[in-house]
């Protein structure tokens, strides 16, 4: 199973209260928890504590206490939000099945995490018998039978509910229960909890004979594992499609331009749908489909919203948070549309946007340096725009005698996340592109720094970056230049003529890619990529492109 934070419960991800872990004068670590106003009365039944818990890591280094502390606030938290949600009526049901299974989740969760640091053979034969001393005399006391210290208490706590009841909490205390429940991202109603906690009763005692027998050595096959059923989780009928991007967004952390793109897909899905679960496969089909309109083509539906939808029902399912994917098998039919030229530029169109940009000698402003070089580097790497567009001074580098500059996801954002080192075509340096950096210093070279903090904002509707905007600015302009022909990107193209240019000029395919940022076609061909060396003696295949310079031919000086 994949885990997330443990502090996210049912959709809501609580907030970490700063517990100060303090160090003790015996070397040893403590801290507390308050236990909230409105949670102590039902606390104190089932923990026994009502106004704080106490925590003590005993002798331990600082980062296991730490690592310790937080285990033990997580719990903690996981219990109070339990105890909430149960008061609001909230937590899901589950059928016996189902709860058979999620024990069964839980036998494996809690033998793994112990397998993986093994103590020794004393310390689960006392904690089995702890366990079972505790457990009988939890049910003598519910069921106010004689004492009978020969009987199974496990016979008598099977046909008494004031025993079970007694026993629950002592189980999950145990079993670390709450904290497994917050680390599925499961709230359980009182009856489904209850459900759980009877299973996990008789199946704690099978854990502890498991880890017992491997801390002795022996790993034979474990039988008791193999009569669980699969544990089929439902969705949350109360996740809405928006609540289920807001969490994605949150988790997953794309990058803005996808969180400002598939924005408008979940607000539509929230309108349409009133939670996740009303959306079936065919309610998927007919919504795709009702989004192709005169405005809107079927292939930025596909690209678009399908994709949109897929990816964060996708995710939800790998979480555990939903069912089965209701957009997996969705498709809309995209005409074929003719094509009546190829992606890249023309000669006459790079001559027309490499010369405009040449005029610009003496850029006075960001936005006239944008202008000046963002074209010729596009041109001479095959870069994306807005990669070019991030670029700052501290990302012109010198590195084996090659002048080379670093893409790098933290200037602003790669599509791949991943950074690249691409060197310096020898025109850019002849044009003055070094002397221009140098002049620069080291932050942004084509937009300006806030000088403010940054403000918290909502994460599913971020700002658009600046280096977003100068590409933008920069698409714009291009258009002016009288590129007008929509079948041709004003700055995609440069990708497409690139490598169209290495082809031409013997560049491979495989040092090319490694310039631009494409992906390897297979997994063999990922291995041993091209250094930055080879990469620049690949370009000097590239040849100059020749545009004049209006006034000055010999741009050195700029």
């Amino acid at each position: 199973m994949t885990f997330p934070p443990a502090n996210y419960i049912f959709g809501y991800t609580m907030p970490r209260v700063a517990n100060k872990l303090t160090t003790n004068r015996d070397g040893t670590f403590s801290g507390r928890k308050r236990i909230p106003e409105d949670v102590r009365d039902a606390y104190a039944r089932l923990w026994g504590a009502r106004w704080e818990e106490r925590f003590s890591s005993g002798r331990v280094p600082f980062e296991l206490a730490r690592q310790k502390h937080r285990e033990w606030l997580s719990e903690i938290e996981a219990r109070i939000a339990n105890i909430r949600a149960e008061g609001r009526g909230e937590g899901r049901t589950l059928t016996p099945q189902q709860a058979r299974g999620l024990a069964g989740e839980w036998y494996k969760w809690f033998t793994a995490g112990h397998s993986a640091k093994p103590k020794p053979v004393q310390y689960w034969e006392v904690e089995r018998s702890e366990l079972y001393d505790d457990v009988h005399d939890a049910v003598w006391s519910a069921t106010g039978l004689e004492w009978n210290p020969e009987q199974d208490p496990l016979e008598l706590w099977e046909e008494n509910e004031k025993g079970r009841a007694r026993v629950r909490p002592l189980i999950a205390d145990r079993a670390k229960a709450a904290q497994f429940l917050s680390t599925n991202q499961l709230t359980l109603d009182a009856l489904a909890r209850d459900m759980f906690l009877d299973h996990v009763c008789r199946d704690l005692f099978a854990a502890l004979s498991l880890l017992l027998r491997h801390a002795k050595g022996d790993y034979s096959p474990d039988k008791h594992a193999a009569q669980f059923p699969a544990f089929e989780q439902t969705g949350d009928p109360g996740v809405t499609p928006w609540a289920l991007f807001e969490q994605w967004v949150k988790e997953t952390k794309p990058a803005p331009s996808t969180v400002d793109r598939w924005r408008a897909v979940f607000l539509n899905l929230k309108d349409e749908f009133s939670s996740c679960e009303a959306i079936t496969p065919e309610a998927s089909q007919r919504w795709a489909r009702k989004l192709v309109t005169a405005e809107r083509s079927a292939s930025t539906v596909n690209d678009v919203w399908v994709t949109a939808a897929k990816t964060v029902f996708g995710w939800a399912q790998s979480q555990r948070l939903l069912g089965p994917n209701p957009f997996v098998e969705v498709r809309i039919k995209v005409p074929h549309k003719s094509r009546t030229r190829e992606k890249a530029f023309t000669p006459a169109e790079i001559k027309t946007i490499l010369s405009a940009a040449l005029q610009i000698q003496k850029p006075r402003t960001k936005m006239e340096a944008a202008k000046r070089w963002l074209p010729w580097l596009c041109a001479y790497t095959g870069a994306r725009a807005g990669e070019i567009a991030q670029l700052r001074g501290a990302d012109c580098i010198e590195e084996d005698e090659v002048s080379a500059i670093r893409i790098t996801p933290e200037a602003g954002t790669t599509k791949t996340r991943d950074a690249r080192v691409v060197p310096l075509h020898e025109h850019l340096i002849a044009q003055g592109f070094l002397k221009f950096v140098q002049a620069n210093g080291k932050g942004p070279l084509f937009y300006r720094e806030d000088k403010a903090p940054p403000v918290d904002t909502d994460a599913t509707n971020p700002p658009k970056p600046r280096y977003a905007k100068v590409r933008e600015r920069i698409a714009e302009w291009v258009r002016k230049l009288g590129i007008t022909d929509r079948e041709v990107k004003p700055n995609h193209a440069w990708r497409h003529t690139f490598k169209q240019g290495c082809e031409r000029h013997g560049i491979t395919e495989r040092l090319s890619d490694a310039i631009t940022g494409h992906a390897a076609l297979t997994v063999g061909r990922g291995y041993g990529a091209p250094s930055l060396q080879d990469k620049a003696a690949g370009l000097e295949r590239f040849p100059r492109y020749q545009i004049e310079q209006a006034s000055d031919r010999t741009a050195d000086t700029q």
